[in-house]
């Protein structure tokens, strides 16, 4: 830690601690030679003699120093002093975001758009720089008091063209933010930043993080396997066209995500001058509640046999290597003793005054001869080529533990005790259960060095069974619970609200929509009706004057969207009569028309589906 005071490079005055991260310490700084407050961010003394994360913390500094946007934090200068590295950079007058999100009410849907679109422009940048940030989320992300937002902390950036693996010790502190294929340890693109960005826009939208779990490797499990929630259900207020946005950046396939920051982009400035503006309906085939649970599945697979090939070849680059080591050690024997053979004739030729030296050269010669022959060498080494199960040790160093059949906190907490760094790699296991380390490499029984990698191998538990979400709309409650059972899945929170259209202790919602594949034990959440609020006809009037038929809009059954009734009284005011969601199958329930009644004093009802009128009627006294 370094003291108020202490100057760095001959021009940066340490003035105070401002924060704390795994690896560094950001200290409030002010530049002598420009004459401005600066963030200095120090890498801690137990790290600045590891190469590793020293070439980390120096790339992060060209990553981020390569970057010049309004919406990213400026990196200025890196330096060193004995026992300081550090990067200068930008100071940012705010708090992060997860601050911001934490000190606010539900943040509004204009601004969560407003926010969304300065991170996204900083990607934009960064992408086109080739560079993955690989690490969004709001604690990486500053927002001064005047509403400027700044992407910060590129110390996990790669290159775009670099395949990564998820590593315990940098990405699964951020897991409730990480896309599928990192959470599998697969390779990432700008895809992936994307996802990590849907997460952050859920969160500002809900206060919520939509996985959590015990474990980082449960999160994880969540972010592979679990339908992602609307976050509709825990925003009402939110704008439709905001919720298509969230749901196809939180797409488990990154082909059905944005395939660009520039895409996002478009989408929510739209979004920005009509909130009314809803993602086209070709897009609405990648949405969380039609997808394809056949291509997931085969998604999965790809990524699976992915892994078991990259494990295959490191097992036969292993190989490779001790067959090397072994095949150099052979030689230097043969050397030393075509080395010692030679000695041996020199000293034969130098006489008496050498005699007993030579004669004890001769008798290295002839025990290093005995023990080994030309021929025996060649055999052992044959032999040990043959076996691949036998570790041939090459430098002394730390014993590998056997941790298969460990919980990955365990393991991974003994590994890093141990001096050695770790990465994870997760997969379905019909054999371990959840969180348990199934294979590691290296092996148990070999040794390392402090600093070297250990990757273990650890199980997501049995693949998931699927169930698909009957429609329950019409069904009383007993008769919606008895049809979940039946598909595997539990009923959830039941709520009550007035309908004008369905009896009472009828279905008018459910939480999950219909034909959403999701894992077998799942809760949906319904509403039941409690017929119509008799408080509202009380004071409209004794009764309605009439009804207005609604027939049927939709022409596929997928589809669904917000019907809105209002009646316009002669002075031209006008009062809301109906406003729900409703689907194709609503429709059917009701033998294809929704009949809503008006007030007396109606001269004209018109009808709005998605905010775009579909019906008008003129009423006659």
């Amino acid at each position: 830690m370094l003291e108020a005071g202490r100057v760095l490079g001959r021009r940066y005055e340490i003035l105070e601690e401002i924060g704390s991260g795994g690896m560094a310490i950001v200290y409030k700084a002010r530049d002598y030679k420009l004459s401005r407050l600066v963030a200095i961010k120090v890498l801690k003394q137990e790290f600045s003699l590891d190469e590793t994360i020293l070439g980390k913390f120096k790339k992060e500094a060209l990553a981020a120093g390569s970057l010049t946007h309004p919406n990213i934090v400026a990196v200025y200068d890196l330096g060193h002093e004995i026992g300081c590295d550090y990067i200068v950079m930008e100071y940012i007058d705010g708090i992060t975001l997860k601050e911001y999100i934490k000190r606010r009410d539900v943040l509004s849907s204009e601004e969560v758009v407003k926010i969304s679109i300065k991170i996204a422009e900083a990607l934009k940048v960064a992408h086109a720089g080739g560079i993955i940030h690989r690490d969004i989320k709001p604690q990486n992300i500053m927002v001064t008091p005047s509403g400027d937002v700044k992407v910060t902390d590129f110390g996990i950036a790669k290159a775009a063209s670099s395949t990564t693996v998820t590593s315990t010790g940098e990405t699964l502190g951020s897991v409730h933010y990480l896309s599928p294929e990192q959470a599998r340890g697969g390779e990432v693109d700008a895809r992936s930043d994307l996802y990590s960005l849907g997460i952050t826009m859920y969160e500002m939208a809900t206060k919520e993080l939509p996985f959590t779990a015990e474990t980082p490797v449960a999160v994880a499990m969540k972010q592979i396997h679990e339908n992602f929630p609307d976050p509709a259900a825990k925003a009402p207020q939110l704008w439709p066209g905001l919720r298509d946005i969230i749901l196809k950046l939180t797409q488990k396939i990154p082909e059905w995500r944005y395939q660009s920051a520039d895409e996002l982009i478009r989408d929510m400035k739209h979004l920005y001058r009509n909130r009314n503006y809803r993602l086209r309906n070709d897009n609405k085939a990648a949405s969380e509640f039609g997808r394809s649970q056949d291509q997931i599945r085969q998604e999965q697979e790809r990524e699976r046999q992915r892994i078991a090939r990259e494990r295959e070849e490191r097992m036969r680059r292993l190989k490779r290597r001790r067959n090397t080591i072994i095949t150099l050690a052979v030689l230097g024997i043969l050397i030393l003793l075509a080395l010692l053979y030679l000695l041996k004739l020199v000293l034969d030729r130098m006489g008496n005054g050498t005699g007993q030296i030579a004669q004890e050269s001769s008798s290295v010669v002839e025990i290093s001869s005995s023990s080994a022959t030309v021929e025996e060498i060649s055999v052992q080494e044959s032999s040990a080529q043959e076996s691949s199960q036998e570790a041939v040790p090459v430098q002394q160093g730390i014993p590998v533990p056997d941790f298969v059949g460990q919980d990955f906190e365990t393991a991974n907490e003994a590994a890093r005790d141990l001096g050695f760094y770790t990465n994870v790699v997760t997969s379905n296991s019909e054999e371990y259960e959840t969180g348990i380390v199934m294979n590691q490499e290296p092996a148990y029984g070999t040794e390392g060095l402090e600093g070297d990698t250990i990757t273990l191998y650890v199980s997501l538990g049995p693949a998931q069974q699927l169930s698909t979400v009957p429609d329950l709309y019409g069904y009383t409650q007993e008769e919606a619970e008895a049809m979940l059972q039946e598909a595997g899945l539990v009923i959830g929170e039941v709520t009550q609200d007035y309908s004008s259209i369905a009896p009472a202790g009828r279905v008018i919602a459910q939480g999950t929509a219909e034909g959403s594949e999701v894992a077998k034990g799942t809760s949906v959440d319904i509403t039941i009706s409690i017929g119509p609020n008799e408080t509202v006809q009380e004071e409209t009037s004794t009764g309605p004057a009439g009804t207005v038929s609604i027939s049927q809009p939709f022409a596929k059954a997928e589809e669904n969207g917000k019907l809105t009734v209002i009646a316009i009284d002669g002075s031209g005011s006008q009062t809301t009569i109906y406003e729900n969601t409703v689907s194709y199958s609503t429709f059917s329930s009701l033998g294809g028309a929704i009949k809503v009644g008006y007030p007396a004093g109606t001269v004209r009802v018109e009808v709005y589906l998605d905010d775009k009128l579909i019906m008008s009627e003129d009423i006659n006294g």
